[in-house]
């Protein structure tokens, strides 16, 4: 086990500046690392380890001769969706396994690869970006880096697995209803929903255009906005006062549209005591009902992913897992009237919301509402698939992100959503990260999950 992999993005590019760590000796140990945990958490799809390495000599060149970018030297992995240049992107699925590899980054690829940071691999998605984690796709799922057996969520799950894993420091994935988010609570990480627009998604494979967005996975919050700073289009950012927070909870997502796991339930309140014990002021709010927003999203992602993929889903059945299957094909079924009843009804429910963070800095809800469950388990995926709090992030187009907020009894990881207004990504990220000092998580982290990775 090498130490460096512990260390963010900042803490490296601050040994990387002092001549304490090269980027070439990093990397090294970053692929030792995935050569031994990569056949456990099986985060990884692709490796492009030979161009990586040659861009690492680059990058100690560049800090030899004091030219520093604001990645330099940072290992990091995509979600397979994310084009790269001279690979195949397979969307997690069969249907892609022969296609022809991409002449192009993506806008988001290139904007890392200009600030120095090194690109090494393709990461697990679900198939499409809306499939689950069953053994019948391109891959096997993607395990918890906290247990083998458990699930890394999805469907960014290979983003999750790999950053929750020590593999690499950040990671990119894609969120339509929380794919994002999902994974990152169940991995122990902090991945962020960004504000809807607000980054370039040429380049990315699409579901669902009106609500997709593509952000940053990572250990700590002071990553997350360092990372967003140089994907962002240019928008202006939303500033706030860090003192004396004024923050809504929104306790009926958790207690009355859904009953959460009493675990969940217990770490989310140690949350909000945190934040009252450093001088926010908290209450409760009211928003629609959960499911409502579930609703709304879920016909817009199956209309728009329909539209997306019906050829492969009329031609080519036989390569499609059921689960993934059935998703889509209910688009197919849904009337353009009711499509249109959900985009009037996702503008009502934006301005609701909008209305409600006029009074407050932030909300604050749990993430999901259940503990990870075993690794392919059919029964478990349809069971909670529709239970948690991403989805109305989603409809609104807010910031959302997921900070993790304690251990279960049984070593896994929960977490809790920030949500801030339009163009507050930043800002968000900054409160992750505060708040993941003042609970020193990256203590709790590493003393419990060395054990499962490592021992």
């Amino acid at each position: 086990m090498h130490d460096t992999i512990f260390f963010s993005a900042c803490d490296l590019i601050n040994l990387y500046k002092s001549k304490k760590l090269s980027p070439v000796e990093n990397l090294k140990n970053t692929f030792d690392v995935i050569k031994k945990l990569n056949p456990k958490l099986n985060a990884f799809i692709s490796i492009a380890e030979k161009k990586a390495m040659k861009q690492a000599k680059f990058s100690e060149l560049n800090y030899l001769n004091n030219i520093e970018r604001k990645l330099e030297g940072i290992p990091f992995g995509v979600k397979d969706v994310i084009d790269v240049q001279q690979e195949k992107t397979m969307n997690g699925s069969k249907l892609f396994e022969i296609s022809e590899v991409k002449k192009n980054n993506s806008t988001v690829v290139n904007k890392l690869i200009d600030e120095g940071a090194i690109y090494i691999g393709k990461l697990h998605t679900h198939e499409l970006a809306i499939g689950a984690p069953t053994f019948s796709c391109v891959d096997k799922p993607a395990s918890n880096p906290w247990d083998f057996n458990k699930t890394a969520g999805g469907s960014s799950s290979g983003s999750g697995s790999a950053v929750g894993g020590y593999l690499v420091p950040f990671a990119l994935g894609t969120d339509s209803g929380g794919s994002i988010r999902n994974p990152s609570s169940m991995c122990g990480i902090v991945g962020l929903k960004p504000t809807y627009n607000s980054i370039e998604m040429r380049g990315v494979q699409p579901l669902a255009k009106t609500i997709d967005t593509v952000g940053p996975m990572a250990r700590t919050g002071k990553d997350i906005s360092l990372i967003f700073s140089v994907l962002k289009k240019t928008l202006n950012t939303v500033n706030h006062n860090f003192k004396n927070l004024k923050i809504g909870i929104i306790e009926h997502f958790y207690n009355k549209d859904f009953i959460a796991n009493e675990e969940v339930v217990a770490s989310f309140e140690k949350t909000i005591k945190v934040f009252e014990q450093n001088g926010s002021v908290v209450s409760k709010v009211n928003l629609d009902n959960l499911k409502t927003y579930h609703e709304v999203n879920g016909t817009i992602m199956a209309k728009e992913g329909y539209k997306q993929f019906n050829k492969e889903l009329e031609l080519r059945e036989d390569l499609i897992d059921k689960l993934t299957f059935e998703r889509l094909y209910k688009g197919k079924h849904i009337l353009d009237e009711s499509y249109k009843n959900a985009k009037n009804k996702k503008k009502e429910l934006t301005q609701n919301i909008h209305e409600v963070l006029e009074n407050f800095d932030i909300l604050i809800t749990p993430t999901n509402f259940d503990l990870p469950f075993n690794v392919g388990d059919i029964s478990q995926i349809n069971k909670y698939y529709m239970r948690h709090a991403r989805s109305p992030f989603n409809v609104s187009g807010n910031p959302a992100i997921s900070v993790p907020c304690g251990l279960s009894k049984t070593n896994l990881p929960i977490g809790f959503q920030i949500v801030g207004r339009y163009n507050a990504d930043q800002f968000i990220s900054d409160i992750a990260h505060d708040f993941l000092i003042k609970t020193d998580w990256e203590n709790i982290r590493e003393q419990n999950i060395i054990k499962n990775l490592f021992l």
